[in-house]
């Protein structure tokens, strides 16, 4: 008796011990190997017997083929690799087994290998997408540290906002890559950029520096890129508000020159961290209203504004601008509607020091006879002269031509320093409408010329 229970408890303990240990078994149930031109999955299945411990691995390697190719692979294959060793219609089959027995049966490893071209045309199109889509969110992701720890603070910004843009267009997989995440990241990175300005030396340009906000270096920023919004007018005279993107050198500095011959006079730039107009869009037209909010008012409140004026009162001081308005026939009119429009102009510009008055004549001289015998001692003289020249008619609808020659002048000349020539059409139900429409437009098209090329 005693010996029977000896041999039994050995029994009992070689059983025991004869729980599968991974080291014991073939590499492959290890380490996945890698076969040229095939897609190979690994997985295991334990169960009371060898045949449960199979199904239960055959079940296993499906599950994982489906998580990859992006749906179920179970249901419809299943029973056919069961039974078979393979799955005709993706060229699949079980290329090795191993069995070892477990503490409660057996644990059973299968490979199973299918032609890559296969798995690839097999694979899910929206998984794919999204399996791509969350490989080149951790590629940009990657690149933003790497940005970051260069000093390159604002192209580490860009590239979180690129991420986000990305996890925007589909499903994503991996929850680090969710959009809230990406857009709190972007934020903190726009939070600690800092930007200050100072007037250059000559009065005619802006230098820039612009900083990392955090830690106890603060770290000037490497190829930052600086917004600097300005305002100015178009060739026909209008006014818009024109932007440039500058760099910043090694030192975190930039210098902003302000040569644009068609920039206002007098007005504020306003400095900002450059972030894509392009890119902000499209962020926003796939979020829900409303996302991007925040992020948008930080970057308007951490902008500079730096006010400048290139010209003098003593300028505007010595300058009268005498307009005249004429009618089809080359009458002088008693309305004044380009005179009207030309002075709200300049008074919207921040440049409504300057001297305008209705002038009289039918030609040009005449009005600059007036000019300077109404103002004597000035130094400039300025002529406008807008008039009506055509008109048609279409649709119960008058439209109505004008155009408009500015002229300059100083205290001497008699022949004009500079011309500039504009033509403007107005609208209305009559020519009366239509007339004082165009009038009217050729004022402030011809106001903006002035303020452009003084």
């Amino acid at each position: 008796l005693r010996k029977s229970l000896l041999f039994a408890l050995i029994l009992l303990l070689s059983v025991s011990c004869a729980t599968f240990i991974s080291s014991e078994g073939p590499e492959w149930t290890r380490v996945t190997p890698r076969h040229a031109g095939m897609a190979v999955f690994v997985s295991s299945g334990v169960g009371r017997d060898e045949a449960a411990a199979r199904a239960a691995a055959y079940m296993n390697v499906l599950e994982e083929l489906g998580t990859d190719l992006g749906y179920d692979a179970v249901s419809p294959y299943y029973r056919e690799l069961l039974q078979t060793g393979s799955i005709a219609s993706l060229s699949a089959f079980i290329s090795n087994t191993y069995v070892a027995p477990a503490n409660e049966g057996a644990v059973y490893y299968v490979m199973l290998e299918m032609p890559e071209n296969v798995y690839y045309s097999s694979r899910d199109a929206e998984y794919s997408a999204s399996l791509e889509r969350t490989e080149e969110i951790g590629r940009l992701l990657s690149s933003a540290i790497e940005r970051y720890r260069g000093n390159e603070d604002t192209k580490a910004l860009i590239a979180v906002l690129e991420a986000l843009d990305l996890s925007l267009s589909g499903p994503v997989l991996n929850e680090d890559y969710a959009p809230e995440a990406l857009l709190a990241r972007a934020t903190e990175y726009l939070r600690n950029i800092g930007i200050s300005v100072e007037r250059g030396a000559d009065g005619t340009d802006v230098s820039v520096h612009m900083r990392r906000m955090k830690g106890l270096l603060h770290p000037d920023v490497v190829n930052g890129l600086v917004e600097v919004a300005y305002p100015m007018v178009r060739g026909d005279g209008s006014m818009m508000t024109a932007s440039a993107v500058l760099r910043t050198d090694g030192e975190g500095d930039a210098r902003f020159f302000r040569t644009n011959p068609y920039m206002l006079w007098k007005g504020e730039l306003r400095f900002s961290v450059h972030v894509p107009e392009e890119l902000i869009d499209s962020i926003a037209s796939k979020a829900f209203e409303g996302f991007l909010d925040q992020f948008l008012d930080l970057l308007e409140s951490s902008s500079i504004v730096y006010s400048y004026e290139d010209r003098s009162e003593e300028y505007s001081e010595d300058t009268v601008i005498a307009v005249a308005e004429y009618g089809e026939d080359g009458v002088q009119l008693d309305a004044s509607p380009a005179y009207s429009s030309f002075s709200s102009y300049l008074e919207a510009s921040s440049a409504e020091g300057y001297l305008v008055v209705r002038g009289y004549g039918e030609e040009e001289s005449d009005v600059l006879d007036f000019a300077r015998r109404a103002f004597p001692s000035l130094e400039n003289y300025v002529i406008l002269r807008a008039g009506i020249t055509g008109s048609t008619e279409k649709d119960d609808r008058v439209h109505v031509r004008a155009e408009a020659r500015l002229s300059f002048y100083d205290a001497e000349s008699e022949n004009p320093l500079m011309v500039r020539s504009l033509a403007t059409v107005g609208g209305g139900s009559s020519a009366e409408e239509a007339g004082t429409e165009a009038l009217s437009s050729c004022g402030s098209a011809a106001a903006g010329m002035f303020l452009s090329v003084l």
